[in-house]
């Protein structure tokens, strides 16, 4: 029998055939695109507050509502809608739905929704941040008004980085609705969630059928956004190294997008806009957006170019960014993460949307000046800390893993670690292996197998250590130790209880180099050929993995940034995209009157030129680094600006007839009159090409602005990528306008999957991204359109729609269709016929996930069950794997398996907390939150495939007894021995007994949380029948630290005289338990 709660003992502890780009949207979601433009095209930000801008929002209201009342009668789903930035009704609706809701009146166009992820100290001296926070009066000051809105994971408020007693809450805030408010301070003065929008089922008539039931809480359970938000604006704290974000006084506004891991795991443009407009509407002053997703198209593209309505946006996100930036909000977007992703090095035209949208801030990434390596430690014990380690190629953590240290030995085989462990006998505990006779990734995979979170492998002698290897496929933590080092820990674990260890992926700092553009780091030029990124920050270093360090969560152990002590070390545009942002609050704080556009000029055109090469040793141009180096107090400092902060001439197509000019504005925001020269700065010169600035020279008045004219003279360049920089230089005052052109190939020279790499489904279903999709550009980054393109699949997997050349942007897609079987599939794309570029993209199929039934996971009896109990679900593809997770708290999530419980009459949909899964059997709690329900609808979501639909009863209570394995109840005397045939209970003896669904109990904990330890969570006093005779109950209630397992200390009545097995009961609530046994001597 698979795992049931028999065992619970151990629980005690682009023209696209647009057709087709647009065929599968993010879960059937789309935007549906009214005819009337939105508020942002008709008014700035500043204007947004008149009479005659609210009084146009109103009206857009209405005629929205109008459209929702026809979406309502037609059965559709509404998510959100937005006025501001789009006039946009967002939908979940069933596939096929495109031309039902484009005939809905006053629809102008149908845009399906795409999916989104994130773009995964001593930085802030890199970026000159501490001169700046001198210019701003100190660090305790600096960015002090100025709000930053994080658009991410959620921030955990209570990290002592978003702790700062000094901040006044400003008038008109907190902003937040009911319970989030709880998730807001005086650092933190904004709190919203959208995980219901993404969550959302596709069908009023059945939203369980494919509802995702989330935490919908601000709180940050992946870390993500805490470590972006202590990035851009942390408090000065302390944790192993002392921390500052680069604007530390200024306040934050939390804008949750993202979901839980293995739940909703990712965003989607209709959550970005609404959060966007929010932003806007709730008065931050910056965005920082440290995710993107795949550019398609340009990011202004609309109509044919991807076969939508006249004049309306292919790119949704991409045109809503541009519509904020341009109504006045400062916006930092990340440049992404793709930069080595091509088929070739470096992957130019990498840049994610909607970083590529014109007037937002992009930004790259550039090496730290250090990093961190692993060590070993025990909490609270000086002698045993820092001990050095050697992770070999084994996954290194983005913090510390902390959890009890089990030395294996104490199984009985030995310290060796080469056969199987018992199952789950390791579960949730760190696992100390010494090295010898089978291979480090055998003893790391049987850890693994047995529930461990990590493994401590120790040497056998005391030769020096070698570097552990094959261990890239264990997906925990591994690291080698000494053998001095090993035995200290294995005589620690047997001395003490519980023998806490940590394996810290941040505590040792490392020396690196500084100022690299670092490899992964999304490249230019963009979709449109637009110069991008603008500017580059600190962002992490390839080969040293996790070189900044950050403020972590430590609530959810499956998020990417958890760590056991609050701080995590990580790398990414992600993060370099938040300094940039701290960065433009403190040009914001020092020049308030400063447009959206100076504020980008100050932060760009101050930027230094530092950075000069990559990590793996290549020049860089403007592609990798667009202005350049992030320089804060030069943007702090800075007077003069230029409005656009970049130009891109584009492609100089053959035929084409020079001269060509830019224009550009040149505004002195400084007290006094400033002289300028102007100059062209030629780093990639063409030899048939002229850069020409004209004025050359020109004298601005405070306030006073000059239009100036960027030429190109001469003839057509030869295929190349040619760039430099514009210098505007007077007295204090430099800028560098970074300028960009290209003369194509036409050659197809790199091929860069867009979308669908690693994707699942059921058997003979399709992909779960929809579409798998590449992009062909040339040697310098410019889109190869016409390219013949094949497409094939293996094992019986098939393609369908599928674009036999790349478009006018270089993509084209097809959609896979997953085969008969379970398991894997590969399909293989190749662009230009034999002897071209391919690219294999991997998918999974598994059997569809079925519930035949769900039973009392004590008495494995059916229903009806108690909400706070446990259930076991009964089925068929419940899981592709075999885990579990017996303590508490309990995850939302095993292996991206996640439990959905939906009363749609009551409007709730919740998630369970699970404790076990398999093919076959989950084990999970009711969630406290249906109580009074008188049944509901269960379902399970392996990844992005749900189950059918299981209704099952409820009760208020509905009492059983966990049982052993030779069927006696589980019981324990309270010397903590188990009650059986061998160790009997005695007349007169407290024992205590486990139990399930006796419903409400004081103080009770959250769902999937911990019991209390004081004050206890107990239930009213049950009747407990032994034989025929009362028992006495002393305590009915919640076992403290478990989840929700029930325990009752009874004393077994003194009278029962005869001994022998005698069955037992408990009744509650007008319930009695089925009965079953125990052994009485």
């Amino acid at each position: 029998m698979p795992l049931s709660f028999r065992n619970i003992p151990i629980l005690a502890m682009a023209l696209l055939g647009a057709s087709l780009l647009f065929a599968q949207p993010a879960r059937n979601r789309y935007a549906l695109i009214l005819e009337d433009s939105p508020v942002a095209s008709q008014f700035s930000r500043a204007r947004m507050a008149e009479t005659a801008s609210v009084n146009y929002a109103r009206t857009l209201r209405q005629r929205q509502q109008s459209v929702q009342t026809e979406l309502t009668r037609r059965g559709i789903v509404t998510t959100g809608s937005v006025t501001t930035l789009l006039n946009a009704v967002f939908v979940v609706a069933p596939a096929g739905s495109i031309a039902d809701l484009q005939s809905i009146p006053g629809v102008s166009s149908v845009v399906p929704i795409r999916t989104y992820h994130r773009k995964l100290n001593r930085a802030t001296a890199l970026v000159n941040a501490p001169a700046a926070w001198n210019v701003l009066g100190g660090v305790a000051n600096a960015g002090a008004g100025v709000k930053i809105a994080i658009l991410d994971t959620g921030i955990d408020q209570q990290h002592p980085a978003f702790q700062d007693p000094s901040l006044p809450m400003p008038a008109g805030y907190p902003r937040c609705n009911g319970d989030d408010c709880a998730y807001t301070n005086n650092k933190v003065i904004v709190a919203r969630s959208y995980v219901k929008q993404l969550a959302a089922g596709s069908s009023p008539l059945n939203p369980a059928a494919d509802s995702r039931p989330d935490d919908y809480s601000p709180r940050d359970r992946i870390g993500h956004g805490t470590a972006v938000a202590s990035t851009a604006a942390g408090h000065t704290n302390t944790g192993q190294f002392t921390i500052s974000g680069v604007a530390p006084a200024a306040y934050l506004g939390n804008y949750k997008i993202y979901g839980s891991p293995q739940v909703n795991d990712f965003t989607t443009d209709d959550v970005i806009i609404q959060a966007l407009e929010d932003a806007i509407n709730d008065g931050m002053d910056i965005v920082s957006f440290s995710s993107g997703g795949p550019a398609f198209t340009g990011p202004l593209d609309t109509g044919a170019a991807c076969g939508v309505g006249l004049g309306q946006p292919c790119d949704l996100s991409g045109q809503a960014f541009e519509n904020a930036a341009k109504a006045g909000m400062v916006i930092v977007v990340a440049a992404g993460n793709e930069g080595s992703d091509g088929t070739n090095y470096p992957t130019f035209s990498s840049i994610s949307s909607p970083g590529d949208a014109p007037s937002v801030i992009t930004v790259g990434a550039t090496t730290n000046s250090h990093s961190f390596a692993e060590n070993v430690g025990v909490p609270g014990r000086p002698d045993l800390q820092k001990i050095a380690a050697n992770p070999g190629d084994a996954l290194i953590p983005p913090g510390v893993v902390r959890a009890p240290l089990v030395d294996v030995s104490v199984f009985g085989a030995g310290p060796l670690g080469c056969s199987a462990f018992p199952p789950f006998s390791l579960d949730g505990t760190i696992a100390l292996i010494q090295r010898g006779t089978c291979t480090f990734a055998t003893k790391a995979q049987n850890a693994w197998d047995a529930g461990a979170v990590g493994v401590i492998l120790y040497m056998a002698d005391s030769s020096s250590m070698p570097t552990p290897s094959g261990l890239s496929s264990v997906g925990i933590p591994v690291t080698l130790i000494s053998l001095a080092d090993g035995k200290s820990l294995a005589d620690y674990a047997a001395s003490v209880f519980p023998p806490l260890a940590d394996i810290d992926g941040h505590g040792i700092e490392v020396e690196a180099t500084p100022n690299l553009v670092v490899g992964f780091s999304s490249i230019g030029p963009s979709a449109d050929i637009g110069l991008k990124p603008e500017v580059v920050a600190v962002g992490g270093n390839w080969n040293n993995a996790g070189s900044i360090y950050m403020a972590g969560q430590k609530l959810d152990p499956l998020g990417d940034l958890y760590s056991a002590d609050g701080y995590t070390n990580a790398d990414g545009t992600s993060f370099s995209t938040p300094m940039v942002s701290g960065a433009a609050a403190l040009v914001k704080q020092k020049h308030p009157g400063f447009t959206a556009a100076q504020v980008k000029s100050a932060v760009v055109n101050s930027a230094s030129a530092v950075v000069t090469h990559d990590d793996s040793g290549d020049v860089v141009d403007v592609r990798w680094l667009g202005g350049g180096m992030l320089t804060a107090d030069a943007a702090v400092g800075a007077t003069v600006t230029s409005d656009p902060a970049t130009i891109s001439f584009g492609s100089i197509q053959p035929g084409a007839v020079l001269p060509v000019s830019k224009l550009f504005t040149i505004k002195n925001s400084g007290t006094a009159s400033v002289s300028l020269s102007l100059a062209v700065t030629q780093a990639v010169a063409s030899s048939t090409v002229s850069v020409i600035v004209a004025p050359p020279s020109v004298t601005l008045a405070p306030g006073d602005s000059v239009t100036a004219v960027a030429t190109l003279s001469g003839s057509v360049p030869t295929a190349g990528a040619y760039s430099g920089a514009i210098t505007v230089k007077g007295g204090t005052n430099s800028l560098r306008i970074p300028y960009l052109f290209f003369g194509p190939s036409g050659a197809a020279a790199n091929l860069i999957p867009l979308a669908g790499d690693f994707f699942d489904g059921v058997v003979g279903g399709g992909s779960s991204e929809g579409i798998i999709a590449i992009k062909l550009v040339d040697a310098f980054g410019l889109p190869v359109s016409g390219v013949p393109v094949a497409w094939s699949a293996t094992s019986g997997g098939s393609v369908i729609n599928a674009d036999i050349v790349t478009d006018s942007f270089g993509v084209a897609a097809a959609q896979p269709l997953l085969g008969s079987r379970s398991g894997s599939y590969s399909y293989t794309v190749t662009a230009g016929g034999r002897g071209g570029m391919s690219h294999s993209f991997t998918g999974f199929a598994r059997a569809q996930p079925t519930i035949s039934s769900v039973v009392d996971g004590a008495s494995l009896l059916p229903g009806p069950f108690a909400p706070g109990s446990y259930i076991s679900i009964v089925g068929s593809g419940l899981s592709d794997f075999t885990d579990a997770h017996l303590s508490a708290p309990h995850p939302l999530a095993i292996d991206s398996v996640s439990v959905s419980f939906d009363v749609p009459s009551a409007h709730l949909s919740v998630p369970g907390h699970l404790i076990y899964a398999s093919a076959t059997w989950i084990n999970v709690q009711v969630p406290w939150e249906l109580a009074g329900q008188p049944s509901v609808q269960v379902k399970v979501n392996v990844n992005f495939s749900p189950s059918n639909v299981f209704t099952i009863a409820l009760a208020p209570v509905a009492p059983s007894f966990f049982l052993m394995a030779d069927g006696n109840v589980w019981a324990r005397d309270l010397n903590y021995n188990a009650i059986n045939a061998s160790d009997p209970a005695h007349p007169g003896e407290t024992i205590q007994i486990y139990a399930n669904g006796l419903g409400p109990v004081t103080n009770q904990p959250a769902s999937g949380d911990p019991a209390p330890n004081g004050p206890f969570a107990e239930t009213p006093t049950p009747v407990v029948v032994i034989g025929t005779q009362q028992a006495t109950v002393l305590f009915s209630g919640l076992t403290p630290g478990s989840g929700t397992l029930y325990v009752l200390n009874v004393v077994v009545p003194p009278t029962l005289a005869r001994p022998g097995t005698y069955p037992i009961t408990v009744s509650l609530g007008g319930r009695t338990s089925p009965a079953a046994k125990i052994v009485v001597q």
